[in-house]
């Protein structure tokens, strides 16, 4: 072993962060945090948009660049003002000042599968006597109570 090994452990984020910025700065991200902290500093709005750009000037006042979701630019314009509060309160200054959105992104997973079509009342009826006989065995009636709920699909 050698002497200039450490005998300790080092935190992961101290080895990636050191990976990743060449390929963030490559991209435009000057500061790997906004992409890291999207989901916290976006919210809800994280499901469909994500950031894909970030230019810093000396002064404060940037430009960060979000690819959006196909059919969310009008509530992404309507979040404009929000969107910027919120990144300028995670670097703790006004880091930016204009948001430009750029709708690149597939519709988010939840909204492109269909809708399945609904059972028929008898086959409904067939499946909750099915479940009512499974959870028969169930002693206590709030369990049995809980996993019928989830058991149904309505």
């Amino acid at each position: 072993m050698t002497t200039s090994r450490r005998k300790r452990m080092t935190r992961l984020s101290r080895l990636i962060d050191k990976m990743v910025a060449p390929s963030l700065q490559k991209r435009g991200f000057v500061i790997s945090r906004l992409v890291s902290e999207w989901p916290a500093i976006a919210g809800d709005m994280a499901r469909w948009s994500r950031p894909s750009q970030m230019n810093l000037s000396r002064g404060g006042g940037g430009t960060l660049k979000l690819a959006i979701a196909s059919g969310f630019g009008p509530v992404a314009l309507q979040m404009k003002a929000a969107i910027i509060d919120r990144v300028n309160a995670t670097f703790g200054y006004r880091a930016i000042s204009e948001v430009v959105f750029v709708q690149t992104l597939p519709p988010p997973r939840g909204d492109t599968s269909p809708v399945p079509p609904a059972a028929p009342p008898e086959a409904r009826a067939r499946a909750t006597w099915e479940l009512d006989a499974k959870l028969e065995k169930v002693a206590s009636p709030e369990l049995r109570a809980a996993l019928r709920r989830l058991g149904t699909p309505d």
